[in-house]
């Protein structure tokens, strides 16, 4: 009897924990439907408060990855490119003329969280693009054509993502920094990485 109750107890919270994942998951499938982008759940929320507290519009301060996609006739990377612009893809955008009071608020609250966003200032004209290789990345992707960040998003894509697309093992083996499909990355100084926890 004690070990049939001893059971029933470890039972009842594995139960207990498979309802909360389902409910979590509910909630993000729920969240997902009603948005055009796949920006979590938690970093939609943080943003709101942010925007609400401060009285500011959502729209003035987006997620990169509300603002770049990949292109249509590189949709086979675009998995690959997913799991590179991850970190970069989940930075809010914070305009110049809201930093002060974004900066104040985020140093005063306790986020439950990760943030990471970007000030981003008035371009100067004088600030050159470097562009990246033909076959690159950054080529691979494409800029919300009416945004007001087109500029500093064209510049930082082609200064981060200059990587090589590469198709073979030979030509990632060449190049200084490149990346395959399947989102082995090869970084100057010999660095490699694969990051395999989520699926392409």
């Amino acid at each position: 009897e004690n070990r049939n109750q001893n059971r029933r107890t470890e039972e009842e919270v594995a139960f207990s924990k498979l309802r909360e994942e389902l409910e979590k998951l509910t909630d993000e499938i729920r969240s997902l439907k009603d948005r055009r982008n796949n920006i979590p759940a938690e970093q939609i929320a943080l943003r709101k408060a942010i925007c609400q507290a401060l009285s500011k519009k959502e729209d003035d301060m987006p997620f990169v990855g509300e603002l770049i996609k990949v292109r249509e006739e590189d949709v086979e990377w675009e998995g690959a490119a997913e799991r590179m612009l991850r970190n970069f893809g989940l930075s809010l955008i914070v305009p110049d003329e809201h930093y002060a009071k974004v900066a104040e608020w985020v140093d005063q609250t306790h986020l439950k969280g990760r943030l990471v966003y970007f000030r981003v200032r008035k371009a100067q004209r004088s600030e050159r693009l470097s562009l990246p290789p033909p076959n690159s990345l950054a080529r691979k992707l494409e800029i919300k054509n009416d945004s007001p960040f087109y500029d500093w998003l064209e510049r930082e894509i082609a200064h981060r993502f200059d990587l090589v697309c590469c198709d073979t093992q030979e030509q990632f083996r060449r190049e200084e920094k490149a990346i395959t499909k399947s989102g082995q990355i090869k970084a100057k100084g010999e660095r490699h990485e694969k990051d395999d926890r989520h699926r392409i």
